[in-house]
């Protein structure tokens, strides 16, 4: 919606001082703020759908001291709420009870792009420290303008201005803006704050609402004449079918049941209660076309189909650099299919007004102004009829970023014409909508010199993009390949760690046995071949909290290592602890250990659990979770076939934070890092446990006991 100055401003009430900011990366941006004179404000208008050109968060001050933040990011479980509560508490000076920070609704929040990873805290969170930095001097000059006082001889403090050494303020904030806004340009990559930021270390501050309840979910709202809606599920994978006929006569018949609709080639039910759908659906008898595909989809399908996607990486001569080597060793990795199971599913209620021209929309999203977009198309209204309201998420993980929800809730209120709840189960999630992690073949190439110094790789990854390849180790000569099936039929999706988590398992796997073979420490071939000095204090810091080499390990347990590089700037590096029962086959995690180099940390708890969960994550990624397929369809239902971590698989976690990278850097973040080498970790754990490497994940008891019936252990 593009909102004026004037309807932003009546939102809130008639004074106040009000600051836009533009946060961007760009190397070539404005760093000034951007003022017109304080008496002769023009009324710009705030255009939320671009970011690009114009505003991505607000900060107003209100009567009573009382200060607002408005972002489009979201609040996805990841503590972005209490991020920016930390900084702009500590960099206004006010108290927790003085601040709102309203998150994730169209009409009042400008769209500052998706919230993904960790790119809020390092872009929104931390420019929000230097947006307050600008104010803190703005509000004063305008202070002294208003009480005739030098700038010198005052002060702000708690959401005011004062003279020096006097207590009390002389005038707040609020006084000083008659509605006036000042607009700044802020790059948080590149600006350095003038005053350091402390963490004070204040707890989730939505932990209360959410152990009382009081936090609603958008499965917590209800609208009077309010039907629940479910969708039909495919019987094979939605883009290689097609529904040919519906009979909806008995689910009709159903008390409870409203409506049957058949939206965009599904069939939707309509009820009085979600049981009324869920009977319904059962009722439902449909046909749909037979694919003419494959009942088996190995991977080297996705070999022999896939083209040039892209070159992730090229330096030096690869050829050339292979010649020169001493030892060239060659593997080949496959990951497997995996999905985000966020514990909230996918769901929306939508309100569809005026005959199908207005429409309001709750849902759990990464980008309510994405949401926005897609109601608009499907409603075919204009985009200013449409409020997209971000409600707080069961988590996310990459699955929310577009999720269709929001568009199905409102097509099905405009059509039966009530406000609709619609519901995606389980089931839902892994078959309907079908948007996984991709399964991968890496293929890896090395070469290395008599000293031990990698100096060329070659990477070739099928249905991946590569990522995770750069500047992690200090190699001369590389080439990183990125190939797809235009045409592959499961949705490919980003979650969890993006494409790193596939690569890095490959590579950080070939990494140990490239020592192996050469008859080196893994870890000391890590420290000798990094790229960046940072890593090996990462590595130490590992190996000491996990007691590498000081203790002797019991029969069939192991340890291994993996390092990365995300993001550009986050260095991580987790070792994992493991015993194996040959017997049975159980991977049993025993501990594990975090050393991070992120830049300034805003608050420890948050990047604490965070990484922990990230880790969490890489447990089940490496050991337990997969999708089942059956050609080209889905045959995973529910939680009891799909094994995330559990309580009961979680070791003793040890973190450590480090800045030596970027020594007093800005926050780099941590969002999506621990899940990527908690992977590799663990596999080079089990190959140090019992001397037999594994080429594919997940690592299940079946693959340990199939293997260890006839491998022999080799030393590491």
């Amino acid at each position: 919606m593009n909102m004026t100055r004037r309807q932003f401003i009546a939102s809130l009430g008639s004074t106040g001082l009000f600051y836009a900011f533009h946060f961007t990366s760009k190397s070539g941006a404005q760093t000034q703020s951007v003022e017109e004179p304080f008496t002769a404000m023009v009324d710009p208008g705030c255009v939320v759908s671009d970011m690009d050109i114009d505003y991505t968060d607000w900060i107003a001050f209100g009567p009573g001291d009382k200060v607002s933040v408005f972002t489009g990011r979201a609040e996805l479980g990841q503590g972005l709420k209490t991020v920016i509560t930390a900084i702009v508490t500590q960099g206004l000076e006010i108290t927790r009870s003085n601040l709102a920070v309203v998150m994730g609704d169209t009409d009042l929040c400008p769209d500052d792009g998706i919230t993904s990873g960790s790119s809020s805290t390092r872009m929104v969170g931390w420019g929000f420290w230097l947006a307050c930095e600008k104010i803190t001097g703005d509000v004063i000059a305008r202070a002294s303008q208003y009480v005739g006082i030098p700038a010198d001889d005052l002060e702000f403090r708690r959401g005011g201005v004062g003279r020096k050494g006097e207590t009390g303020n002389l005038v707040n904030a609020s006084e000083l803006g008659n509605g006036k806004t000042l607009i700044m340009t802020i790059n948080p990559r590149t600006m350095s704050a003038g005053k350091k930021y402390t963490d004070l270390k204040i707890p989730n501050v939505n932990a209360e609402e959410i152990i009382t309840g009081r936090l609603k979910y958008v499965g917590d709202l209800k609208k009077p004449g309010m039907l629940y809606a479910g969708w039909l599920c495919t019987p094979y994978h939605r883009t290689v079918t097609k529904l040919k006929s519906v009979d909806a006569g008995a689910a009709l018949a159903l008390p409870g049941v409203k409506k049957v609709e058949t939206v965009w080639g599904r069939v939707a039910v309509l009820g009085e209660r979600y049981s009324d759908v869920i009977k319904g659906l059962d009722l439902v008898e449909t046909t749909w076309s037979e694919p003419n595909r494959p009942k088996e989809m190995p991977l080297e399908e996705a070999r022999a189909n896939a083209g040039l996607l892209a070159v992730e990486e090229q330096k030096g001569d690869i050829n050339a650099g292979l010649s020169a080597s001493d030892f060239t060793y060659s593997e080949n990795y496959t990951t497997h299919y995996t999905c985000h199971c966020q514990l909230e599913t996918d769901m929306a209620v939508a309100q569809v007004e005026n005959g199908g021209d207005k429409a309001a929309v709750w849902v759990s999203t990464q980008h309510s102004h994405k949401a926005k977009e897609l109601i608009a198309d499907a409603l075919h209204i204009p985009p200013e009829n449409v409020r997209s309201i971000g409600m707080p998420a069961g988590g996310a993980f990459g699955g929310k970023q577009a999720n269709p929800v929001n568009r199905e809730a409102a097509k099905l209120s405009s059509l039966v014409g009530a406000p609709v709840k619609l519901v995606y189960s389980r089931k839902d999630q892994f078959q309907l909508r079908a948007f996984f992690k991709a399964a991968c073949i890496i293929e890896v190439t090395s070469g290395v010199s008599a000293n031990g110094k990698i100096l060329a790789r070659k990477v070739d990854s099928y249905q991946d993009v590569g990522h995770g390849t750069k500047h992690t180790y200090d190699i001369p000569h590389v080439l990183v390949k990125a190939y797809r099936d235009p045409n592959w039929p499961l949705g490919l999706a980003s979650s969890r760690g993006t494409s790193y988590v596939q690569t890095c398992f490959a590579t950080e796997s070939h990494i140990d046995m490239l020592a192996h073979k050469l008859g080196i420490d893994p870890l000391e071939f890590r420290r000798k071949n990094v790229e960046f000095p940072a890593y090996v204090n990462l590595i130490d810091s590992c190996a000491d909290m996990i007691g590498y080499g000081k203790n002797e390990l019991e029969a069939d347990e192991g340890i291994g290592l993996a390092i990365v590089l995300h993001g550009g700037a986050q260095l991580g590096a987790i070792a994992a602890k493991v015993a194996v029962n040959r017997n049975t086959g159980k991977i049993t995690v025993k501990r594990l250990c975090g050393a991070f180099d992120i830049g300034t940390v805003i608050n420890l708890n948050t990047a604490t659990v965070g990484l922990r969960g990230g880790m969490a994550w890489g447990i089940g990624y490496a050991l337990s979770e997969e999708i089942e397929l059956d050609g080209h369809s889905t045959k995973t239902e529910y939680f009891s076939q799909y094994r995330i971590a559990r309580f009961s698989d979680m070791p003793p976690i040890d973190i450590s934070f480090h800045d030596n990278h970027q020594p007093g850097s800005p926050p780099r973040g941590c969002g999506e890092m621990p899940v990527i080498p908690t992977i590799g970790a663990i596999a080079n754990a089990v190959y140090n446990a019992v001397g037999v490497r594994f080429y594919s994940t997940p690592i299940t008891p079946e693959k340990i006991k199939n293997a260890l019936g006839s491998a022999t252990r080799e030393a590491i």
